[in-house]
């Protein structure tokens, strides 16, 4: 590992953020990133299906409000065996929504969404006794405001923002960081989910005297989603008596369950998560059939074997190819969240002694607004970015295809004249583009022709001679937000105990965390005072201990357990997603955590 590449990773180290009471884990909120009241326009119209498959994209690219990232505490109590016991768990201060602080919308959902996006975030949905525990502690405790079925639509995403606004007219100037309740029925966790399959279990919207609207129901079945539903997460890391626990061991326990549920003890409480993921993207080629999501142009690919084999070494690759010739591409589209980085490997095949006859192109793109048409097919001109590789001379494209027009952005021609896998990779944020191949930075410029789009594999040929054509061979795909990469440091659930965990990062990559002392006496200067030496991380790097380097796993995460660490030491740590040709990087964001 190089030292000029720690040094941004160290750097980045001087403001930590402390990760404990606990928060939702979420990429950072892009500033193009549509408001609540926009999202609006974007969900009329559509089935049910249709709606939670965009707005599970927009929860995967981290389009959440920041004040709903931070969890609050709440506190029950009971006797038990003639003691008085406590616990502690941490929701969020409202109902889950997206959009930005001034301007989001609290969103009702299926349990299905709901308990993907609470697996996704290392959350459970409230049981009805924390769901009353939650009420009784609120200091924002707001009027139930129903609206008639028999008067509105109560299944209209219309209705559903309708009431938010209501809601918010009501809350005023109150703090948004404050807890919140009395304004929707929650999706519940619920002993009865076991009995019921098929049936959401819905609890709360509690009168100002405390008693709730909605008892405990499980009349409806999933696709019944309406206005008064909310989802309100809870953090799995709870606290019993000041020692860490989880939700999951508490509501199994025969005498503590008390602490959380009024319904007995209960260890099978989760509704099936959907299927429908959208974003991390960890796709391995071929696949058939491929997973939903991907469009083709105009011939579904077909897995084919490739000389040399490719990097995942199962010796097939999935071939995106149409037989007539001419154009072909693989594409989806990353619903609203308009910053994405893709990232996919290709069989590049140099053959020069073809060149007279022409050549094919083959390369990924991003932002595509003309259904795939990569850099243009005979009827139609492609609108998108794009990375491309051309087998007769090798020639290397970052292109802006724009009304039939394709212009290379690279300064100067590149070149690659051999045959190989390669990696591919651009990143859009905002208006900023960055073009990678093989883990080496080719160019990054500000461009602003297309803010949004699809992303996916393209083909063109231009040979005379269509049998000549061998199609974009890829072999794998990985597609995130930028700056989705997350280290968290968790404590417990035994005194002294830690979890390291990274997640969204790259499957295969390696994962390097560089971690040191927080030295509470010194909060001020570089690193909080504390001055590592490169040698110390380099140290911590060579050690190859899974706490500091680790390989990234098929779901892009790592997970290191610990135990017996000293109790009120700080820990402060930083990661990095390194692709294993150590030509290409990207860091977490710096936390810290003391032990307990």
């Amino acid at each position: 590992m190089r030292p000029l590449l720690l040094l941004p990773l160290l750097a980045a180290c001087a403001a930590a953020p402390a990760q404990f009471p606990p928060s939702l884990v979420l990429p950072p909120r892009a500033a193009n990133a549509v408001t609540g009241s926009q999202l609006l326009s974007h969900l009329q119209g559509l089935s049910l299906t249709s709606r939670e498959t965009l707005l599970w994209h927009e929860f995967a690219a981290g389009n959440v409000p920041d004040f709903l990232r931070t969890l609050v505490p709440v506190t029950t109590q009971a006797v038990i065996a003639g003691q008085t016991r406590t616990a502690r768990f941490w929701c969020t201060p409202d109902y889950v929504g997206l959009g930005a602080d001034a301007d989001w919308f609290r969103m009702p959902m299926t349990p299905l969404l709901a308990q993907q996006l609470a697996a996704r975030l290392d959350a459970v949905l409230p049981t009805r006794r924390m769901v009353d525990a939650i009420w009784a502690q609120a200091p924002v405790r707001l009027a139930p405001f129903p609206y008639s079925p028999a008067v509105y639509d109560i299944l209209s995403v219309d209705l559903f923002h309708q009431h938010h606004l209501q809601i918010e007219s009501q809350r005023g100037p109150q703090p948004r960081q404050l807890l919140t309740a009395g304004i929707k029925k929650d999706v519940v966790a619920s002993a009865l989910i076991a009995s019921w399959p098929g049936r959401v279990c819905i609890y709360g919207w509690h009168y100002q005297n405390g008693t709730p609207i909605q008892p405990l129901s499980k009349v409806h079945t999933f696709p019944h989603v309406d206005y008064s539903h909310g989802i309100r997460l809870v953090a799995r890391t709870c606290e019993v008596d000041g020692a860490f626990s989880t939700i999951d061991a508490v509501l199994a326990d025969p005498a503590l369950h008390v602490l959380l549920s009024d319904e007995g003890p209960f260890a099978s409480w989760h509704y099936p998560a959907g299927t429908n993921e959208a974003l991390p993207l960890h796709e391995t080629f071929p696949a058939a059939p491929l997973s939903a999501g991907w469009l083709p142009k105009f011939t579904v690919p077909v897995a084919v074997a490739t000389v040399p084999p490719p990097p995942s070494g199962d010796g097939l690759a999935l071939r995106v190819m149409d037989p007539a010739g001419g154009t072909e591409s693989l594409r989806r589209s990353p619903g609203l969240a308009k910053d994405l980085g893709l990232q996919a490997d290709l069989l590049c095949e140099f053959r020069p002694q073809l060149a007279a006859d022409g050549f094919e192109r083959i390369g990924v793109f991003v932002r595509d607004q003309a259904a795939g048409a990569f850099d243009g097919t005979q009827s139609q001109a492609g609108a998108c970015y794009a990375l491309c590789w051309d087998s007769h001379d090798g020639a290397v494209r970052c292109l802006r295809v724009q009304g039939g027009v394709r212009t290379d952005l690279l300064p100067t021609p590149r070149f690659a004249p051999s045959t190989a896998w390669r990696r591919f990779r651009i990143e859009a944020v905002g208006d900023e583009l960055t073009f990678s191949l093989d883990g080496e930075r080719l160019l990054r410029i500000r461009d602003g022709a297309f803010p949004s789009g699809d992303y996916g594999i393209g083909y063109h040929e231009y040979f005379a001679t269509n049998g000549h054509q061998r199609g974009a061979r890829v072999d794998g795909a990985v597609a995130d937000v930028p700056g989705a990469f997350v280290l968290q440091l968790v404590p417990g659930p035994a005194p002294g105990a830690l979890q390291l965990r990274r997640h969204r990062g790259i499957p295969g990559d390696l994962a390097f965390t560089a971690l040191t002392l927080v030295p509470g006496a010194f909060p001020n200067g570089w690193f909080f005072g504390l001055d590592p030496q490169l040698s110390d991380v380099f140290g911590q790097f060579s050690s190859g201990h899974p706490a500091f380097v680790a390989t990234l796993d098929g779901a892009g995460a790592s997970t290191f357990a610990t135990a017996g660490l000293p109790l009120g030491v700080s820990i402060q740590g930083v990661a990095l997603d390194l692709d294993p040709t150590l030509r290409w990087w990207q860091a977490t964001a710096p936390v810290s955590v003391t032990i307990r």
